[in-house]
């Protein structure tokens, strides 16, 4: 049985469902994209592959010549090292990927060529990095006669590599947003964290918070809930209730909206904890629909106001 196309105009409500994948919005532009980061490169990667791509993952950060670069392709897509030993022959080995010889499957959708680390490629050689990028661009456009995308996807600060194949390398598309960097907290400092919680009885939500926040905080530190405040600002009122729309069930009818305040003294990682926290609600059925939090340093005149709303854990007391 032949290959069939991967975007396929002639059956209106499937190519309408197929313009929505990731992979459409790639092709539609190019085969030679750039991305900024290395978790950017890895997520195209991760979800070109969940799509029925080979994805072909090159590390070049180790590169100090351009034999090197010879080396991890060939390895990297199983043909013979002299095969592909000069920047001419490119042409062939990429010809040869398109048309099923080595490096691609025909039972899959697609091949993909990612390469962290390209910049040490362009700062060993910047000509052969721009080559190797214009030989894959114009190989590719031959595969897609055989119904069979090619892309070739490198991590790259470099915002000069195209044209390759007549077109800009543009920046390649990002789906997944990056995790936040690590943000540590200190034994001295003291981190809050403020929910805001449409409930009819605070005090019952609270009791029911607390063995949730023990398993938490416990192993972290010290830490403390303050009483339940009612929020009346009108705004904050209105948002809280159209977020309060998403939940499986409707608000009582006799439902206010609540501030709860969570101080926290130990060591841990704030972003962490925040996300910890959010699953931990939800593992025990709580909802809540807004979470702030900050972290006061210690030594500052913050901290030392932060502390005065926390007297359990001013000091090395026990709750």
């Amino acid at each position: 049985m032949g290959r069939r196309a991967v975007f396929d105009p002639t059956d209106r409500d499937l190519f309408n469902a197929q313009r929505q994948r990731f992979d459409w919005t790639l092709l539609q532009n190019g085969t030679v994209f750039r991305y900024d980061t290395r978790f950017q490169l890895d997520s195209a990667g991760s979800r070109l592959a969940d799509l029925g791509y080979v994805v072909h993952r090159i590390d070049a950060h180790d590169w100090t010549s351009v034999d090197d670069m010879y080396d991890a392709f060939a390895q990297t897509m199983s043909y013979p090292r002299a095969y592909g030993g000069s920047i001419d022959a490119f042409s062939d080995v990429f010809a040869d990927v398109g048309t099923y010889v080595f490096g691609s499957d025909p039972g899959t959708t697609g091949t993909v060529l990612a390469i962290a680390g390209y910049d040490t490629l362009v700062a060993l050689d910047g000509p052969t990095a721009r080559t190797i990028l214009d030989v894959f661009a114009r190989e590719a456009r031959l595969a897609g006669l055989y119904a069979h995308p090619m892309l070739c996807l490198v991590e790259s600060a470099t915002s000069d590599l195209g044209p390759v194949g007549g077109i800009n390398v543009y920046r390649g598309s990002v789906w997944d947003a990056e995790p936040d960097p690590p943000d540590p907290f200190h034994p001295d400092d003291l981190v809050e964290y403020v929910l805001q919680v449409y409930v009819t009885d605070p005090a019952e939500y609270i009791a029911d918070l607390r063995p949730v926040l023990s398993g938490l905080l416990t192993p972290i530190g010290q830490w403390q809930i303050l009483g339940p405040i009612l929020i009346s600002d009108p705004i904050a009122v209105s948002d809280a209730r159209r977020k309060a729309r998403h939940r499986p069930k409707p608000l009582p009818p006799d439902a206010r909206l609540w501030r709860i305040s969570i101080g926290i003294r130990g060591e841990g990682d704030h972003t962490e904890l925040g996300d910890q926290l959010v699953h931990a609600h939800s593992d025990a059925g709580l909802h809540f629909e807004g979470m702030f939090s900050r972290c006061y340093a210690t030594g500052t005149e913050e901290h030392e106001r932060a502390l005065t709303r926390y007297p359990d854990i001013h000091e090395e007391t026990d709750r």
